[in-house]
């Protein structure tokens, strides 16, 4: 499984808490994160308080594919 498609994954099965947007950069606001995948080329956080997510190890074209895939989650 290649890292977009790991990421899809890890994304559906924590959207629930996720819902509200996904990013690939920090937060500058110091908001808490919490790790829910990391295998050094992929790296996920969660914020559960704001309900977003914060995704590093992807190329440009990899993470607009992924921020396709979250938006139409939320369709569903």
């Amino acid at each position: 499984m290649n890292k977009l498609e790991r990421a899809k994954e890890i994304i559906k099965e924590h959207y629930k808490n996720g819902d509200c947007g996904i990013f690939n950069t920090r937060n500058i606001l110091g908001d808490p994160m919490v790790n829910i995948y990391d295998d050094n080329d992929l790296v996920i956080d969660i914020c559960y308080s704001y309900g977003y997510f914060e995704v590093f190890g992807l190329s440009d074209d990899e993470f607009v594919e992924l921020e396709k895939y979250y938006n139409k989650l939320g369709e569903i």
